[in-house]
């Protein structure tokens, strides 16, 4: 009998069972309303008002063009690739740079610090938006995209530390002192050793800094007046109150905002679930 087979058997069956309906009551929770999401955004108009849950009896990519072009998603779409690309790089690499302080290089420091950072978790950009558009008046960066692109990454670095100090920690110490015997300076190590080896907690934390960074509204919205500098999620709430009452418009607009996360996750779920798995290696 397999280790696997032993667990179950050792779970009581109404345990399981129960498991089991949950998990299926969850993935049906989950599934339908992005499946029912990107069906009805192929529906026309007139199908949608007859019967929104109903299959489309016709499709059309009309709601898609039409929604392309009416809330301006080309510019949205760059602003937004522009913050979220710009943000998780600068994160990866500060990230995995403290990580690697915190976890392999002995100070009285580090403590502290580690704790400082993660007090950060704590704090939230709606009770930031005040003191952040203060600051970056005083500055003179409001309505910049710099002014956008430095909040994103001071609100993305303290998860992105604990990740990559729980990874990095994982590390055999032997490899780090190998390195330093055959002379290699701290960066060296870092940049030779540390981050081709944190190649899957930099795909997580990747993926967690990109998702965050695209979906964020209430900061860009704040800190900017010029629809030239806005992203597809403000876009999108814009689209909405211009189109209150055209479902089929609506649906399309969500499933392009959507669309990048999906294909993202779809292509580099294994590396996410990989992250986490080796950065709990070791308690």
């Amino acid at each position: 009998m397999s280790q696997s087979q032993r667990v179950r058997a050792q779970v009581p069956l109404l345990f399981r069972c129960s498991a089991y309906v949950a998990l299926a009551f969850f993935t049906v929770f989950t599934v339908f309303p992005l499946a029912w999401l990107c069906y009805t955004s192929f529906k026309p108009e007139q199908d949608i008002v007859a019967n929104m849950i109903a299959w489309p009896s016709t499709w059309t990519f009309d709601n898609f063009s039409q929604a392309w072009q009416i809330g301006a998603f080309p510019h949205l779409f760059v602003n937004s690739i522009l913050y979220s690309v710009v943000t998780t790089v600068v994160v990866i690499i500060l990230s995995v740079a403290a990580g690697f302080a915190f976890a392999k290089i002995p100070s009285r420091f580090t403590r502290f610090w580690f704790s400082f950072v993660l007090v950060g978790l704590l704090i939230t950009i709606s009770s930031s938006v005040v003191p952040i558009f203060v600051a970056e008046t005083y500055l003179g960066i409001t309505n910049t995209r710099i002014g956008i692109i430095i909040p994103y990454i001071a609100f993305n670095i303290s998860f992105a530390i604990y990740l990559a100090w729980s990874f990095v920690r994982s590390i055999d110490n032997e490899i780090i002192d190998a390195a330093r015997i055959d002379g290699a300076g701290y960066i060296q190590i870092y940049w030779s050793v540390v981050l081709p080896m944190a190649r899957p907690i930099v795909t997580t934390i990747g993926i967690f800094t990109f998702q965050a960074c695209w979906v964020e509204y209430v900061l860009v919205y704040m800190m900017s007046s010029d629809d030239t500098i806005r992203t597809v999620q403000v876009g999108l709430s814009m689209l909405h109150g211009q189109l209150s009452y055209n479902f089929g418009l609506l649906f399309a607009a969500v499933m392009i905002a959507t669309l990048p996360m999906m294909v993202l996750y779809a292509f580099f779920r294994r590396q996410l679930q990989a992250g986490f798995s080796m950065g709990s290696v070791k308690g």
